[in-house]
């Protein structure tokens, strides 16, 4: 018995020694974390959150704030694990597999109001970004964001959510100009990109290319050259090609449109797709339908990955077969359309 005394008090001493030293390893608290796109996570507390910052208390003494546009994702203290995983897989733009996260996370066992919008926001991103890839349904999809705005109108969700919805309402053939324009506001400098790329599409699609043009050359000449500004710079780029076109200037588009095709890499998929559709275009203008197939058959068979503009090549291409006697092929192509792009409207057009 001495001896087992002996050793349970020499491990007490021991416990104590690595107190006194700090060595010995204490269970944390939970926290929230903020995630920021450069640097390490941040642990503590938030005390203030909204559309352009957040606000978080660190080791309840320092109270830090970054902007929104800053961060990479937050995530809260006591959120279901789903929760989490959905968020993770919706980064890497896997939206179907992060809706089944989602879905599995019983309402009734989340009691926290912030936590509970979190996941009316990513069921509802998910569903709308499903939806513009061609399956799904965009009025519910549209409908869950709304809500998601009324609940909270100043969310840190506030303009990924106005850009969806003008997306979902821009693909659907309504009116995409209110959400726009409120993307345009944003005061990170990209979201305000956005915004203006995406109401100078709206305004070639109301056959208004003066002030698409406007925007356009706004992006191209603006002198940020951050990886996602260069990206809309060269989409901007391609936006004043089509406004030539839509000006009545199909040869001028025609030779911006080949320019950039020597210029840039092939592997940017949304800039080629975005490019040999315009170039179909032209040569539809130009009544040159052989080439106008050879353009749109470039989108349908290497640069397929954006849903849109693939479902306008395939569009496209089921109404310019029966032109060069290829009635067969033109079937096919409406096939794929119908299956693929379900609810995108270019299968829902004549």
């Amino acid at each position: 018995m001495t001896t087992l005394n002996s050793r349970l008090t020499w491990r007490k001493i021991a416990v104590l020694a690595l107190l006194a030293s700090g060595l010995l390893v204490t269970v944390a608290p939970a926290q929230d974390r903020v995630y920021l796109k450069q640097g390490s996570p941040v642990l503590g507390e938030i005390k203030a959150l909204d559309a352009n910052e957040v606000r978080i208390l660190v080791r309840n003494k320092d109270e830090q704030q970054y902007p929104i546009a800053d961060l990479l994702k937050i995530t809260f203290d006591g959120e279901p694990r789903e929760l989490e995983r959905a968020r993770e897989l919706m980064l890497q733009e896997q939206f179907e597999q992060a809706l089944e996260e989602i879905n599995k996370i019983a309402a009734s066992s989340v009691s926290n109001p912030v936590v509970r919008q979190e996941i009316a926001f990513t069921k509802s991103y998910c569903e709308g970004r499903i939806a513009l890839a061609g399956t799904g349904d965009k009025k519910q999809a549209s409908s869950g964001l709304l809500a998601v705005i009324s609940a909270n109108r100043n969310t840190h969700h506030l303009y990924p959510i106005a850009e969806l919805l003008g997306e979902l309402a821009f693909s659907s053939g309504e009116n995409a100009r209110p959400f726009f324009d409120k993307l345009a506001t944003a005061p990170d400098p990209v979201m305000a990109a956005r915004g203006k790329y995406h109401l100078a599409e709206v305004e070639l699609s109301e056959q208004k290319p003066a002030e698409a043009k406007v925007h356009f050359q706004e992006l191209v000449t603006a002198q940020s050259s951050t990886p996602e500004m260069t990206e809309l710079k060269n989409l901007a780029e391609v936006g004043l090609a089509t406004c030539d076109l839509a000006a009545g200037d199909a040869p001028s588009a025609l030779r911006k449109l080949e320019a950039m095709i020597q210029k840039y890499d092939s592997t940017n998929l949304t800039l080629f797709a975005k490019i040999f559709n315009s170039q179909g275009a032209c040569f539809q203008a130009l009544n040159q339908p052989e080439q106008a197939l050879l353009s749109y058959l470039h989108t349908d068979l290497l640069f397929f990955a954006e849903p849109e503009l693939h479902a306008e090549a395939l569009y496209q291409l089921s109404k310019l077969w029966p032109e060069v006697g290829q009635a067969a092929r033109a079937a096919d192509s409406r096939s794929r359309l119908v299956k693929q792009y379900a609810s995108s409207k270019w299968a829902n057009m004549n």
